[in-house]
């Protein structure tokens, strides 16, 4: 009885986290931006929507290539992209695609982030420093010293959820994610990521929660590389918490290839945890509960 009390609760807690996850806040009373099939029409519009806050509505399929940075999102600010791309364009600088200030709020949909390099930083495809909502996107082939994809710092608030993180690479810690604030993420894949040091998949040394998803084919292939899944790390407060969800089929340098827990806890909730080289979780200077190999 007591297992079956455990798995409802946990069941319940998942649904009212996915919910929380994957609700895009739009906010009624902004304005509606059409955004033209222009790099320079989308910079223009978030610079408007930052004195007031607004929803950007982008051309269906549109390759936003962008020559030069975003400005930063310091409002509340809506992105439905509707199946466009924001991306650097070949010939550009090296520069992060999104960028959310303190006092910002990004909610994102429908759009595919690529090809950000924020080399020397934090952050390759978003940087999030305030709040930001992912729903329904695709986050790939970005680069940056630590978290290739999406990065959420100190003091964020990071909700991915029915999303696709893959192909993104951090020098460091963090290939796909990497948080230092609150992070969930829901019903979402994270696939053939690469951090050199920690975490291909994701790296956490704060909150994280992973629900009903997939980290899987993600890799530390550095000298000291470890969790090529997931990395836990940071002190007795990192707590990285897995519902039903699967990590497998990950590789680092070092054991384990799966999840590596320095410090702090990991805990896995109706979850999976297998295939990984060398090992799955064993080797990791705190052990991970319910783990084996």
């Amino acid at each position: 009885m007591k297992h079956n009390r455990t798995a409802i609760c946990t069941l319940a807690t998942v649904a009212g986290a996915t919910l929380v996850a994957t609700g895009l806040a739009i906010t009624p009373a902004a304005a509606q931006t059409l955004v033209p099939c222009s790099p320079a029409a989308l910079a223009s519009a978030i610079t408007t929507a930052n004195t007031s806050g607004g929803t950007l509505i982008l051309a269906p399929g549109c390759i936003y290539a962008l020559p030069s940075p975003l400005p930063p999102v310091q409002n509340t600010i809506n992105i439905l992209g509707n199946g466009a791309t924001i991306t650097r364009a070949g010939s550009a600088p090296a520069f992060r695609i999104l960028k959310v200030d303190a006092s910002g709020k990004l909610s994102l949909a429908h759009t595919t982030i690529s090809n950000g390099d924020a080399t020397g930083d934090f952050g390759g495809g978003i940087r999030n420093d305030g709040t930001l909502n992912v729903v329904q996107s695709v986050i790939r082939n970005n680069r940056a010293d630590f978290s290739g994809g999406i990065g959420g710092n100190t003091g964020s608030t990071t909700r991915v959820a029915q999303s696709s993180i893959s192909g993104n690479t951090a020098i460091h810690n963090g290939g796909g994610l990497a948080n230092d604030g609150d992070m969930t993420i829901a019903q979402s894949s994270i696939t053939q990521n690469t951090a050199l040091e920690k975490g291909g998949g994701v790296a956490n040394d704060a909150t994280l929660k992973i629900l009903q998803s997939d980290i899987r084919h993600n890799e530390a292939p550095g000298p000291t590389g470890v969790g090529g899944g997931v990395a836990n790390f940071g002190g007795a407060g990192a707590t990285t918490t897995l519902v039903q969800s699967r990590v497998a089929d990950n590789t680092a340098t070092n054991a384990p290839g799966g999840i590596y827990n320095d410090s702090g806890g990991v805990a896995l909730l109706l979850s999976s945890v297998h295939n990984n080289h060398p090992t799955n979780c064993t080797g990791s200077p705190t052990a991970v509960p319910g783990c084996l190999g």
